[in-house]
């Protein structure tokens, strides 16, 4: 779900709560839907609501995926969240609307003694490394992605054409369509990571048309052989 831009409270301390999960990539300006059923983050939520309503999303490394650790490893980029609307379940669980605000990069992790996770965490901004050269990528990428648009994508054409008409960064635009495009995970924490919007650019580049090489393949493999194989029956 995109797209929703919101601006990091003033006084944030630079202390993050952590929301580590498999194979998920938050990205500023995308809203995720989050169902937060373990007592340890009912307590992180809970938290949050009554403070300043920020959760940062951070994907676990893969090989910690297996292990049972207590503090499996994260990737050290991450992006800090705010709950948009929220509702506590009969369970206690709580199902929650998160909106991407800023990427961040994990310094260290501190309050040991709390049963959820906590970072001090550095923002990080955007960069444009060559003006002319992100306009060329912009158009590029516009391009590919509707050429693949997925079926179920958060992103359809016309709330394409709407964030184009707003004049929508080319660096919001870029994680808008990663998020979209179905990318996989390691991908999508590899744009997560770079704040440098032409480098970002390329990488989306280079997903979509792996996406696209992937869809292709398919469709040849899924089409009936002629002749067709003799019945069984």
């Amino acid at each position: 779900m995109a797209e929703r831009r919101i601006e990091m409270p003033s006084d944030f301390d630079g202390i993050a709560r952590l929301f580590p999960l498999p194979n998920l990539v938050l990205f500023p300006g995308v809203i995720q839907a989050l169902n937060v059923f373990e007592p340890r983050y009912r307590m992180m939520t809970e938290e949050a609501l009554e403070q300043d309503g920020l959760i940062t999303m951070a994907m676990l490394k893969p090989e910690q995926l297996t292990a049972s650790l207590e503090r499996p490893a994260i990737f050290e980029t991450v992006c800090v969240g705010k709950i948009l609307t929220h509702a506590k379940l009969e369970n206690g669980c709580y199902n929650l609307l998160l909106a991407g605000v800023h990427r961040a990069k994990v310094l260290e992790e501190v309050n040991f003694e709390l049963p959820f996770r906590k970072a001090r965490v550095e923002l990080i901004k955007d960069e444009v490394e060559d003006e002319l050269m992100a306009k060329e990528l912009r158009l590029k990428i516009v391009n590919r992605f509707l050429e693949i648009l997925p079926n179920n994508s958060h992103l359809d054409k016309e709330s394409l054409e709407s964030l184009l008409d707003s004049n929508v960064s080319t660096g919001q635009l870029i994680d808008l369509i990663a998020y979209s495009s179905g990318a996989n995970p390691l991908e999508l924490q590899q744009m997560l990571d770079t704040n440098l919007v032409c480098q970002r650019a390329e990488m989306i580049l280079k997903a979509m048309r792996g996406l696209k090489k992937k869809a292709a393949h398919e469709e040849v493999a899924s089409r009936p052989t002629f002749p067709p194989d003799f019945s069984l029956n």
